[in-house]
């Protein structure tokens, strides 16, 4: 039996994205700047960030989060 595939793509690894991309200003995937209006909200996620276990709450711009 195969597994469904994800709701979104697979994220990069937080270690590769810039602030702006981290803290939602800009699309985790091609890092457009992003405003409220247009940012699609990719769910809440649970990583490691300077060995320490953080929420973070990535955003996609449209083109992006449509895709996902």
């Amino acid at each position: 039996m195969s597994k469904p595939p994800p709701l979104f793509p697979p994220l990069p690894p937080v270690a590769d994205l810039s602030e702006q991309q981290v803290r939602g200003a800009a699309c985790v995937y091609c890092g457009i700047h992003l405003d409220n209006a247009t940012a699609v909200d990719l769910g809440e996620r649970h990583v490691n960030r300077a060995g320490a276990p953080v929420r973070w709450f990535p955003r996609a711009c449209p083109q992006h989060g449509e895709a996902s």
